[in-house]
């Protein structure tokens, strides 16, 4: 397995590609699909160590069992057991998200968060290159005479990327222009906005344009709660 050359972790690359493409060239090709997977599963684990808590016992037991299996066993677990695994995560983050969100407006208490508004933007410029992909059209693209929508723009740049790449980038311009709003008032994110947003690019495919939603969704719905109160 993997275990036996020490592998860079995909927490070590800003861009999930160059993790996928260093798997791929690393290990040996009947090891690359689990590999992966098992970098999901590290990100995972990060994510609720960050949160101060530890993976819940049900999926470290399950963890130990999969070690001992054989492919194509092992990896097809593995895959199950991460889709469980960021179904509890996205519990976790909306549950208390939704009751604080509930409680905060019933208190008109100014939300709390992990850090300031402008951290999280230099942080999303450095490590989200989607997101420094939108930083740069707006401070010099948007600029320039006869310059391209956003989405134009994104349309060009990805040209022949999948349909799960090209919504991230735009999802990422909403982001910007939300996270802008309140910068510019302020105001504090949301309950537990700063982490799901700081994981946003660590994730990929399908799931990380699901998050990507909720949260410009959510940042959304906030921004007109406060407005209409």
């Amino acid at each position: 397995m993997a275990g036996k050359i020490q592998l860079k972790l995909p927490s070590d690359f800003t861009n999930p590609k160059e993790w996928r493409a260093y798997v791929r060239q690393t290990v040996p090709p009947e090891e690359v699909d689990f590999t992966l997977a098992h970098g999901r599963t590290t990100l995972f684990i990060r994510f609720y160590e960050i949160r101060s808590q530890v993976l819940p016992q049900e999926f470290r037991t399950e963890l130990n069992r999969i070690e001992g299996l054989r492919d194509p066993e092992r990896t097809e677990s593995l895959v199950a057991l991460n889709g469980r695994i960021f179904t509890a995560m996205t519990q976790l983050i909306q549950r208390p998200a939704e009751a604080a969100n509930h409680k905060a407006r019933l208190n008109a208490a100014p939300a709390i968060p992990c850090g300031s508004v402008e951290d999280l933007l230099d942080y999303l410029a450095k490590n989200n290159p989607n997101y420094a992909l939108w930083s740069h059209y707006t401070k010099q693209v948007q600029q320039g005479p006869d310059a391209p929508s956003w989405e134009e723009f994104v349309e060009k740049e990805f040209d022949g990327a999948d349909n799960d790449e090209v919504e991230f980038a735009l999802l990422m311009g909403q982001l910007g222009k939300l996270l802008l709003h309140y910068r510019d008032r302020n105001a504090a994110l949301p309950p537990l906005y700063f982490e799901r947003i700081w994981f946003l690019h660590l994730l990929r495919g399908a799931e990380q344009n699901l998050q990507a939603r909720a949260v410009v969704q959510g940042l959304a719905e906030a921004i007109r709660s406060c407005a209409s109160a």
